[in-house]
């Protein structure tokens, strides 16, 4: 099996914390958190640049899914979290195409429910190493569309690459970012990205990682709670 399939059902699974426990009930389990140097979104900062921790989590049944995201947020107003609710269905079907199609939700601590999207995910493993993925998403309150296109290099099974292209009607502008992810064990990773956007670059953003989410293709290409 190549590393980029390998990856990308693992993302399928979910990265269930116990392979024999899924076997038996079917139920695949997804959590841990993030701690970040700066929140970024398609190409903006949601902290005003500073740290943020990120904890999630997220159950699964034959495909099924649904879980929460949280982080931190800093908008110079009384806003100080945001919480991103979602559901969906993922599967890799047997052309080695990757399907994740789902709905978010975002709220925040003190301005209530924001907004939703509807999304659309599909990977695909280029060669044993080499792995793209097309994703799309659409605010039906807003009418905006956010688009962007993943390409992923993962030269060992602890170590990845990855770089972002994508267009965001909501800040009417393109944004980018190209990292890399290092797995130290089953539990722990870390990652460092460059994000830029046609509005001014965010620049570096650190991340350290404590879950069951350490795939570091998994971390770059397909990690489901990430808008």
């Amino acid at each position: 099996m190549s590393i980029v399939r390998g990856a990308i059902i693992a993302s399928t699974i979910g990265m269930a914390s116990s392979v024999s426990a899924q076997e038996e009930t079917g139920v695949s389990y997804l959590f841990g958190v993030d701690i970040v140097s700066n929140y970024v979104s398609n190409g903006v900062t949601q902290s005003d640049g500073k740290p943020a921790i990120q904890p999630y989590f997220e159950v699964g049944f034959n495909g099924f899914y649904a879980g929460t995201w949280m982080s931190n947020v800093d908008f110079g107003d009384n806003d100080d979290w945001e919480i991103d609710l979602y559901l969906g269905y993922r599967n890799l079907l047997a052309n080695d195409l990757f399907v994740d199609v789902g709905y978010a939700r975002y709220l925040y601590d003190h301005s209530g429910d924001c907004c939703g999207e509807a999304k659309l995910t599909l990977g695909y493993p280029l060669t044993d190493q080499f792995g793209v993925t097309g994703y799309v998403a659409y605010n039906p309150e807003s009418e905006n569309f956010n688009r962007n296109m993943t390409l992923a290099y993962e030269p060992t099974p602890d170590f990845g690459l990855a770089a972002v292209y994508g267009y965001s009607d909501s800040y009417a502008h393109e944004y980018w970012s190209v990292g890399a992810s290092y797995s130290f064990d089953e539990i722990w990773s870390a990652g460092l990205k460059y994000e830029g956007s046609g509005s001014g670059d965010e620049g570096l953003v650190f991340r350290i990682s404590l879950g069951n989410l350490q795939t570091p293709l998994v971390r770059l290409l397909a990690a489901p709670f990430q808008r």
